[in-house]
């Protein structure tokens, strides 16, 4: 299933809020997610393993580390969607 920039989005969304316990209109797309939303690396964990099965996919634990806010996050995902996609097509 092909998912659109905006659905990853809001799934992420949705994880995160779930995780840090907030309403989804409250989590900016450039939020920090340490700064700004106090998502500390075991959260981080979480609503990677919880991204990971969503999209059905599997990022690198370093790799995911590394996004700082869901802009990052969905770019992350697209990008590992996409990896997905051609391996599946080859």
């Amino acid at each position: 299933m092909a998912y659109t920039t905006e659905q990853i989005k809001a799934e992420i969304k949705k994880l995160i809020a779930k995780v840090s316990e907030r309403e989804t209109d409250e989590i900016g797309d450039a939020a920090h997610y340490l700064e700004e939303l106090g998502i500390d690396s075991l959260m981080g964990m979480e609503i990677m393993i919880a991204v990971d099965r969503k999209f059905k996919i599997d990022i690198p634990e370093e790799e995911f580390a590394q996004a700082s806010c869901i802009n990052e996050s969905v770019a992350l995902v697209e990008k590992w969607l996409s990896t997905k996609e051609a391996g599946a097509a080859a």
